[in-house]
Parts: structure tokens; sequence; C-alpha cells
């Protein structure tokens, strides 16, 4: 069996403490123990991680977001009372030391686009209504994506794990592109370039691995990514990335999608009040920050009616008596 190297062992423990931070498991605590007498390296690194775990938590619960609508950042649970001790001791040793632990908190308001370099070479493109936290250690790249959704172009670095998390899902790249986007319903991870792996940080021996043009939706009611539900298109992740060019793309998506989306953009709020028009399907590409162009181009392609129940609202309903009519 080939030997593991010391940053592979690093990015393990660091899955490992990620995973038991939030949840008692007797069960994750035994194989947990497992692994750190298989390699004698292990509990150094374990402990390593404990340490700068702690740190950046403490860092973000003294640093709360402005303006912050979002989960706030929760304290590290204790596993126990000696690993507690030693790793909050080996904390106040790597703060001294200077790692760089302290996070940085971004958000964007409806509408907001904003692009951030890091200093290792990278570049987060944030999209409207978004927040998110960046830790740069020496050891680890850490993104803490708290709402909304985010492209990360990322820069190789094999030493230096590239860490998104998203809830309870984890996506981990050393050198390339992919989008993460989180909702109501689930995370949804999108790649571009390279290759990216994702899992739960509950189970972090369960990775599915993505590639460039594909795409995986992880339900929030499961929280577990599954390799057969992978999309392989594409065409369907520039459309869903075309937001980074101020575009909305459709490509048969249903008016009721197409309105969620617009909304996301927006001051004018979309409605849609009846449900058959709801599912009709559009096609075509508008500017995320023109509702009136897309509402009138319903109106023709639909027969739709418009109108305006309130201020900054415009509802969607079908023309009295007409048939439905699909877009073509």
């Amino acid at each position: 069996m080939k030997r593991q190297s010391a940053q592979e062992i690093e990015a393990e423990a660091f899955q490992w403490v990620m995973a038991l931070d939030r949840k008692d498991d007797p069960r994750a605590q035994r194989r947990l123990e497992a692994w750190l007498h298989g390699d004698t390296r292990r509990q150094g690194a374990f402990l390593k991680a404990q340490a700068m775990w702690a740190a950046m938590d403490e860092a973000a619960k003294n640093q709360p977001l402005r303006a912050e609508s979002g989960p706030a950042a929760r304290p590290v649970r204790r596993l126990d009372r000696r690993r507690w001790l030693a790793g909050g001791m080996a904390a106040g040793l790597v703060a001294a030391l200077g790692l760089g632990l302290r996070p940085e908190t971004y958000r964007t308001a409806r509408g907001e686009q904003r692009t951030m370099p890091l200093d290792d070479g990278s570049a987060i493109r944030i999209n409207t209504e978004s927040a998110l936290s960046v830790a740069m250690t020496k050891a680890q790249r850490r993104i803490r994506l708290r709402d909304g959704e985010a492209w990360f172009r990322v820069a190789h670095d094999k030493t230096r794990p590239f860490l998104v998390e998203a809830g309870r899902v984890a996506v981990q790249a050393t050198g390339t592109a992919f989008a993460v986007r989180r909702e109501a319903a689930g995370v949804d991870v999108l790649v571009t370039e390279g290759t990216v792996d994702v899992w739960n940080l509950d189970a972090p021996g369960r990775k599915v691995s993505l590639k460039a043009g594909q795409s995986l939706f992880v339900p929030k009611a499961l929280d577990l990514p599954t390799a057969e539900k992978v999309q392989d298109d594409a065409g369907a992740v520039s459309r869903k990335l075309a937001w980074r060019e101020g575009h909305i793309e459709l490509d048969g998506e249903t008016l009721a999608t197409a309105v969620s989306e617009f909304n996301r953009y927006n001051r004018v709020q979309l409605q849609v009040t009846d449900p058959a028009l709801a599912q009709e399907r559009l096609f075509g590409v508008f500017r995320v920050d023109d509702p009136d162009g897309f509402v009138q181009a319903v109106q023709v392609s639909l027969h739709a009616s418009i109108q305006h129940p309130a201020r900054d609202q415009i509802a969607l309903t079908r023309l009295g008596g007409a048939p439905s009519k699909k877009n073509s």
C-alpha cells in the first residue's frame, strides 16, 4: 500500500475535524480512533487541524457579518475535554505564529455582483444576495458559503486544498473553476474547468468526483451526494452560469422558474397568478436587470396579460379565454 504524503494526511485530518465538530456520533469516534492508529503521523496532524479549526471558528464568532441575515457562525463543539484543551492550547500557538486565520467576510445586496481576488492568485465571483467568509492558512484555503452563489477560479496549489462549505456539503479542488449555489432545496455544484470532489462533512469517506461540464444537485433532505445524480451537460452548466455576464439564459425552463430567477436580482418583483401559465416553457437570453423586457417578451410569446397589483410588483396572468401558446 502506498505511503500517504504529509499533505494527504493533513487534508484527511481537516476532514475528520469538520465531520466531528457539530455531531456527537460514537461510531464516527471509533472510526476516527482506527484512522489515528493507522499512521503515527496522523495524531499530530489531527491535533493541528483541531487547533486551526478552533481558531478560525473563534475568529468568525468575533467578526459577525455586516447586516447579516443568514445563520451565525457557531463555536467549535467539544469532542471531549482532553482534546478540546489540547486544541485550545495549540490554537494559541498557531495564532502566535501568525498563520493568517482571521476570516474575511463578503456580502452582496440584491442585484449586486462582486469579483474578489485572493492573495494566493485565486478569484471569487459573488452573485446577487450572497454571503461568504474566507480563511486562508498555510495548510488550507477555506470558504464558507452562508447564502447565495459564487463562482471560484482556483489557483493551483496541491499542498493547500481549496475547500468550499455550503451547509453540510463540502467541495474541494486544488486548481480548477467551479460554482456553488446554496438554496432552500439544497446545494448545486457546477464545474467549468478541472475536477472537484463533493462530499458530506459528516461522511468524509464518501466522495463524488465531478469534471468540467458536469454538475450535481445535493438535496437538503439527503445532504449526501451520489454519483448516479451527476449531470453531464456542459451546455446546461454554461446557461446556469450566464449570470457572470449579466444574463439569464432559458432553454425550456418554466415561466415559474424564470420569474424566480429574475426576482433574485431586481427590486421589481414578478408573480404568476395563473397556474397553467406558470408551467409554460420559455427560451431566450435576457438581462438580469431588465424585468420589464422579460415581461414584454412573455406578454407576446405566451399571450399573457400584465397587471400591477402594488408598487414594485408585476403580475402575469393568461388573457381571458386565450388558448395556451407554447414558446418555440
